[in-house]
């Protein structure tokens, strides 16, 4: 395998979630800036409609801690509700990812497949001697997704709640 590919097989633990609330939130590229909060910075939709569809783009701009941005387009390739998203990426980050859901008791349990190049042409020479670090900067990503993901669904589970009606009727 050449040294500006990278693999990386992961998973993340959703607790208090159903399978349809975490599909809702993944397959809306859009939403990434909300929740993977820090890391994109920008996801413009450029295909019309709102609702998820196989082959809608959007123009995504990233970074992590390392010093620089990537700009790549994502396309939905897969879209399986509410089981599975999957993408395909192109730009400065050239691959695949993919988010397999599955329903654990009260908690979801989302398998991440992530499979890039670095294809900026700078970044693309310098990867044989900096891998470890662009591996380093993907793991230090990747949980800021988890944990913003959870938090997000949180909030929107809080905010979607019926408020409570705190009048009493005292009758005289």
């Amino acid at each position: 395998m050449s040294a500006h590919v990278f693999n990386f097989d992961e998973s993340w633990d959703i607790p208090g979630a159903s399978v349809e609330e975490v599909y809702d939130v993944l397959a809306r590229g859009e939403l990434l800036p909300q929740w993977w909060k820090g890391v994109y910075l920008e996801a413009e939709r450029l295909t019309p409609g709102d609702a998820p569809q196989v082959g809608a783009r959007l123009r995504a701009k990233v970074r992590g801690f390392l010093p620089f941005t990537l700009n790549f387009m994502i396309e939905a390739t897969e879209l399986e509700p509410p089981r599975k998203v999957a993408v395909r990426t192109c730009g400065d980050l050239d691959g695949a990812w993919s988010a397999t859901l599955t329903q654990r008791g009260d908690d979801v349990h989302v398998a991440l497949l992530f499979e890039v190049k670095i294809d900026r042409p700078g970044m693309r020479f310098l990867a044989p001697v900096l891998w470890p670090l662009f591996a380093l900067n993907h793991y230090w990503t990747t949980p800021q997704g988890e944990k913003g993901l959870k938090e997000y669904l949180k909030a929107r589970r809080r905010d979607r709640s019926p408020a409570l009606d705190q009048r009493f009727d005292i009758g005289t």
